[in-house]
């Protein structure tokens, strides 16, 4: 199969390619990358190859260096917030450890913007976070979880930006990675669905009604819960 069947231009084909088989391990650190050899299996030209890795450059996961080359670095060093990266660790061999720590940020994040959606009141957020539990819910009494997966990804995104705080809408195309991540491999419903259902709906009451702690509350619990039911309750405190 040509590894560059994929969706996209040339370029974003190319960079798929190079920086899934770093983030899932083919090209460990260390390694480096010959600009000749990608050329030659990809069927591409240099300057794309070029351009290519000024991309993953600035995505940290690889670093010129003179008399060397192209060189692949450790994990730490890349734009591990980026929601490519994210997707790219998804399939690879820290893909749990990923999910966990992706958590953390949420359980870190959700909540304040819980609480300043609260303290803002804005009626169209609102009226969103309740369009998207609908759909939610109707995602999950007619078994499908893929749609539950979209509604639930919106309900998310509006919640964060129903704190209007610019430095948190930043961070939605991280979350809503993260929230693609937690979905992969868990697509079907179970009890704990059913629970989280509630949680988003005791969330939504909160917001429209401008209590801020019970907004904070419930959202805290919620993305503890959903850390419980990906990762075991051993993993989920």
């Amino acid at each position: 199969m040509n590894p560059l069947s994929g969706p996209g231009g040339l370029h974003a084909q190319v960079v798929d390619v190079i920086g899934r088989r770093i983030a899932t391990g083919e090209l460990v650190t260390g390694a480096v990358l010959s600009t000749e050899g990608i050329e030659t299996e990809l069927g591409v030209s240099r300057s794309v190859v070029r351009e290519v890795l000024r991309t993953l450059t600035g995505l940290g996961m690889v670093q010129p260096r003179q008399r060397v080359g192209t060189v692949v670095r450790p994990v730490h060093a890349w734009n591990l917030l980026d929601p490519q990266v994210i997707a790219w660790r998804s399939e690879g061999p820290d893909s749990r450890r990923q999910l966990g720590e992706l958590l953390t940020l949420r359980e870190a994040l959700e909540p304040v913007a819980a609480q300043r959606a609260a303290a803002e009141r804005d009626d169209e957020a609102v009226r969103t976070l309740r369009d998207s539990l609908a759909r939610m819910e109707a995602a999950f009494q007619d078994g499908k979880p893929h749609e539950f997966a979209s509604a639930d990804t919106a309900f998310h995104e509006a919640l964060l930006r129903a704190a209007h705080n610019d430095v948190l809408s930043q961070l939605v195309q991280t979350v809503l990675a993260t929230l693609h991540a937690r979905y992969t491999g868990h697509r079907s419903f179970g009890d704990a669905t059913a629970l989280s259902l509630v949680r988003h709906a005791e969330l939504v009451d909160a917001v429209a009604a401008g209590d801020e702690a019970a907004a904070e509350a419930a959202s805290r619990t919620l993305v503890r819960e959903a850390r419980a039911e990906v990762l075991g309750p051993s993993e989920g405190n």
